[in-house]
């Protein structure tokens, strides 16, 4: 649970596409949660939201998924020796995203430690 709740030290890839891979299915369980709760229902003809719930619902999943997000891809960024601060580029449209992408899924982290911490692949 470190991984999602602290932006403390570094992580590899290997560990960061785990953490990719649980928050996906952290928000798919969540979504389904708030869809059965009725809070993220849609018009079955339409598939458009119905109500102020459903956008009730997304700002829960939001506020829930944010800072396990945070921490994750800070770590990555940590390893490339890079401040978490390197995050917002998500939010740059499409070349953010290509952005986070190549950096924090593709490219190999520091050798060695740096000054995020010691290198995770160092200690096994």
């Amino acid at each position: 649970m470190e991984l999602f709740l602290s932006l403390e030290g570094r992580i590899g890839r290997g560990k960061f596409w785990l953490g990719v891979l649980g928050l996906a299915a952290a928000y798919i369980l969540l979504a389904i949660i708030l869809g059965l709760s009725g809070l993220m229902s849609v018009d079955p003809e339409t598939g458009m939201p119905m109500g102020a719930g459903y956008w009730i619902g997304v700002l829960i999943m939001l506020a829930v998924m944010i800072w396990p997000s945070i921490c994750l891809y800070g770590k990555r960024f940590h390893d490339r020796d890079k401040s978490a601060w390197w995050i917002l580029i998500s939010l740059v449209p499409i070349i953010g995203g290509i952005w986070i992408l190549v950096e924090c899924g593709l490219l190999q982290g520091t050798d060695g430690p740096n000054r995020f911490g010691p290198d995770p692949l160092a200690q096994g």
